[in-house]
């Protein structure tokens, strides 16, 4: 199952915090298609999973994992970059993480 770091879930909390939406909201991440037709990961504040989203939560946010996206994220973990000026969200392989 997908893993998400304290930082990240850290970041993600300010982040729903600073755009008003209500802590009760839990972050989505699922396929989306772009105009070239190449899918890419998406994220997205929302009040409840979709049919079939796997659910897990991390420091009192929850995230909720289309099942397109269940298997290909199973051994990734959800980080923030180090970058203080301009953090960013990227996936890397759980055995990377450092405890």
């Amino acid at each position: 199952m997908l893993q998400i770091t304290h930082d990240a879930a850290t970041f993600l909390s300010e982040l729903r915090e600073g755009q008003d939406v209500p802590d009760t909201y839990g972050l989505r991440i699922y396929p989306e298609t772009t105009e070239a037709d190449e899918v890419t990961v998406a994220l997205g504040f929302t009040d409840a999973p979709a049919d079939g989203d796997q659910v897990t939560e991390q420091d009192g946010l929850r995230f909720f994992v289309a099942p397109e996206l269940a298997a290909p994220l199973a051994d990734a973990a959800m980080d923030v970059s180090a970058d203080e000026e301009a953090p960013r969200l990227l996936f890397r392989p759980q055995g990377e993480l450092q405890d």
